[in-house]
């Protein structure tokens, strides 16, 4: 089990007081700016951590899976789709399902040929 680096509380509490110093205390209370303040920090610096783990995810993909990925977030994009966009959004998901178990089996493969290869020696 990996255990994943703490949240950089400081960094945490600095952000939710910029956001209490920019909020109007005297009309709704230092509680509740400071309730929200202290949310609204956490859910950013969980929010960043994700997408830091999702880049990293991305780089390691293979060139093909990251434009297929692209390709998707572009359709999905689309405010109004056509009855074309329906069938291309299905086509890219298999190809991406399929390029995904493709990295699978390449990441796999090498490394059982390296298996047998030093068993014969």
């Amino acid at each position: 089990m990996t255990i994943a680096a703490p949240y950089d509380r400081k960094a945490i509490m600095t952000a939710a007081w910029e956001i209490v110093r920019r909020a109007n205390v005297a009309l709704y209370g230092f509680r509740v700016i400071m309730r929200r303040a202290l949310k609204a920090a956490w859910a950013n610096a969980k929010h960043s951590r994700i997408m830091e783990a999702l880049r990293e995810k991305q780089e390691q993909a293979s060139p093909q899976v990251s434009r297929i990925q692209e390709s998707i977030a572009a359709l999905e994009g689309k405010e109004r789709w056509a009855q074309a966009d329906y069938a291309r959004i299905g086509v890219l998901r298999a190809a991406l399902r399929a390029a995904q178990q493709n990295d699978q089996v390449r990441q796999t493969v090498p490394a059982s040929r390296d298996r047998r290869v030093s068993q014969a020696a």
